[in-house]
């Protein structure tokens, strides 16, 4: 149940293993549940890796960073994009969920569409559930979740400066972060928060990102969505004979919420709970090793009342702060290496 990154994964996989399968998705077309798509997201991944252990070369959808700069108020700082990849999601034909659903529909795999699941009873026994951030999937496996609020821009790539870019952007106007990601000739901006995000908020962040980089974009929406909410009984691999998946198992970095390297590990996993189960509570175990820490030790940064104080300073000082960095960036699930340590390699503040 889902035609996200993990239901396509496990769908490839258990059609190798000689099962037949089918997947049923919510969209009216692939990546297509809502107007968020078209998107470009980062994150660190080593491709190559994820390719073995998943049975499935997903390299030609992550493009390497050329550049990683983070704004925070009005300072700047270029980082090293060493461990970051873009990748789009969506319906494009340059879409890692298109790249997937051909493989899946090649090898035989059938793909039903407009078929929307609101209760677990529409669930059969012994299905994959990986219905993501869906709040009718997280309802029906009975996970908490809260509503996260933000605003979406996207634009055709028109400033050579930006192609196969990343920037973070923090300010007053998130207690969360915003970020752009560039590739596929497409920029596209996402800012979210955990609280509702005003039209005040929007307008500060549209300021800043034109102030600091010369950005605009023609177009705005707003967005909504549904996230779980990660606590110490969120990681777990079933709902009675259902097999949980991708962000409802709970395979979602606390931290930074970097979910992608997650939902790839969890696809091929979910296939192991029916070819070889305890290899798949092992590997689940072993991915998830430093959840429990992570998850506590986000959660009391982000009541910090001074965040963008902490943030100026770990940029400022990163010797000083890599300890606090160490232990915050083990959270993405079976990715092993130290992406913030790296990142703050040759790292440099920008000045106007």
């Amino acid at each position: 149940v889902g035609a996200g990154l993990s239901g396509l994964v496990a769908g490839i996989n258990l059609r190798r293993e000689g099962y037949e399968v089918e997947i049923w998705d919510g969209a009216k077309s692939l990546g297509m549940l809502e107007d968020f798509h078209p998107s470009i997201h980062a994150t660190p991944i080593d491709p190559a890796s994820v390719s073995r252990y998943i049975g499935v070369d997903i390299s030609p959808c992550f493009t390497p960073a050329k550049r990683f700069r983070t704004i925070i108020e009005k300072k700047k700082y270029d980082l090293n994009p060493v461990n970051y990849y873009l990748v789009e999601r969506g319906g494009r034909k340059t879409s890692i969920d298109t790249y997937l659903y051909n493989i899946a529909v090649d090898m035989g795999v059938k793909v039903h569409f407009d078929h929307y699941i609101r209760r677990l009873e529409d669930i059969p026994e012994h299905a994959v559930v990986a219905t993501g951030f869906n709040k009718e999937g997280m309802e029906a496996i009975g996970i908490p979740h809260e509503v996260g609020t933000g605003a979406y821009a996207r634009k055709k790539l028109d400033d050579p400066r930006f192609e196969d870019a990343l920037m973070g952007w923090s300010g007053e106007y998130s207690t969360d972060y915003g970020y752009l990601s560039v590739a596929n000739d497409l920029m596209f901006f996402l800012v979210f928060t955990r609280y509702p995000m005003s039209e005040q908020n929007i307008e500060d962040c549209k300021r800043h990102l034109e102030e600091r980089e010369g950005l605009t974009f023609p177009k705005w929406s707003k967005h909504s969505g549904h996230s779980p909410v990660l606590g110490k009984d969120s990681l777990r691999l079933f709902k009675g004979s259902r097999v949980l998946t991708g962000t409802i198992c709970g395979m979602i970095d606390p931290m930074g919420m970097f979910g992608i390297h997650g939902a790839l590990m969890a696809g091929k996993i979910a296939e192991l709970t029916y070819t070889d189960t305890e290899r798949a509570l092992d590997d689940f175990k072993r991915f998830n090793k430093n959840y429990q820490r992570v998850r506590v030790v986000s959660a009391s940064m982000r009541r910090m009342p001074m965040r963008l104080t902490m943030a100026n300073l770990m940029m400022k000082f990163p010797r000083l702060m890599s300890p606090s960095l160490k232990m915050i960036d083990d959270g993405i699930p079976g990715y092993d290496k130290h992406w913030s340590i790296d990142m703050m390699e040759g790292r440099t503040e920008v000045k106007d």
